[in-house]
């Protein structure tokens, strides 16, 4: 008769953690759904924005490995390390994927010549082209 309360407490914290979860999801979801745009063009793109996204994706990814492979009721800090290590392994891979990106070195454009001026060399002529661009 005691092993019926231990797997009703055990069904219970699986319940739990399954709620906190869909109750998480539910709130990521809204806030996405409802934040604004963004408000102006993104101007410098560092290859840190690719090391977060990847962390966090790396880190989640391990949570998920780490509950899916997993062989007794975990802690969090096994949890934790999970997601530390997978959390690493993504921040590297987005560093990766986000430097394999063309990305152009800060120089200025060059500037169109209005007025260019070139020699003009042909059999028997020589002389001087001068082209005018509006």
């Amino acid at each position: 008769m005691e092993q019926r309360p231990d797997s009703c407490s055990q069904a219970q914290r699986r319940f739990d953690v399954m709620f906190k979860m869909r109750v998480l999801f539910c709130l990521v979801m809204a806030a996405l759904l409802l934040s604004e745009g963004q408000a102006r063009a993104q101007g410098d793109d560092s290859v840190a924005n690719g090391a977060i996204i990847g962390a966090a994706v790396g880190a989640g990814v391990g949570v998920a490995f780490t509950h899916a492979v997993r062989d007794s009721d975990l802690t969090f800090s096994q949890y934790a390390r999970g997601a530390l290590i997978f959390g690493a392994i993504g921040a590297g891979a987005g560093i990766g994927v986000d430097a394999l990106f063309n990305r152009s070195s800060q120089q200025l454009p060059r500037a169109r010549r209005p007025l260019l001026i070139a020699p003009a060399i042909w059999r028997n002529v020589a002389g001087v082209v001068v082209k005018m661009k509006w």
